[in-house]
């Protein structure tokens, strides 16, 4: 005899063939279950990343994953708070910029009272010549750091000139 889990498996997947979503009461009634396990199912195939969940409590609907739908549309410009990422370190660089793919990102400082040469390296040396689609502003820099800024747009232009020359 077949286990239960099977069973709810095999008609969930005739259910969703025929359906773009599937309730826990319409599982539960066309695999003959309760709809709490039905339910305990269908968080289990969620948790496994085969089915996403919409809705809440009995308004909750499931569908397979696709590509699609797990894509959420990246704006065109992005507003950055350097001052919760921190501003010191190549990593926070890093961790400010992950996810950042395309379109116009403004990374504002302000708050930010203390900037590290390797951070503004990661970003305007390491990481926007490996991103050309994305245009970098800057907004509310300290002043104070004006001469480290324009110290790395000098250093980048030289090696620009090295590697064509």
């Amino acid at each position: 005899m077949p286990c239960m889990r099977g069973i709810a498996e095999r008609v969930l997947e005739r259910l969703l063939d025929g359906l773009p979503a599937v309730s826990a009461t319409q599982l539960a009634q066309a695999a003959g279950i309760s709809r709490q396990a039905a339910h305990k199912h269908l968080r289990r195939e969620v948790d496994a990343g085969r089915l996403v969940a919409s809705g809440k409590a009995r308004a909750c609907r499931y569908r397979r994953v696709t590509t699609q739908s797990n894509v959420e549309p990246r704006p065109l410009r992005t507003q950055l708070d350097v001052a919760s990422a921190g501003s010191t370190y190549r990593l926070s660089a890093r961790l400010l910029m992950d996810g950042v793919t395309a379109g116009e990102a403004v990374l504002d400082f302000t708050g930010v009272y203390d900037v590290g040469e390797e951070f503004l390296d990661e970003l305007f040396l390491v990481w926007a010549p490996k991103h050309p689609h994305v245009t970098l502003k800057v907004a509310h820099f300290p002043s104070k750091y004006a001469a480290l800024l324009f110290g790395l747009a000098k250093r980048d232009a030289q090696a620009a000139r090295a590697r064509v020359g």
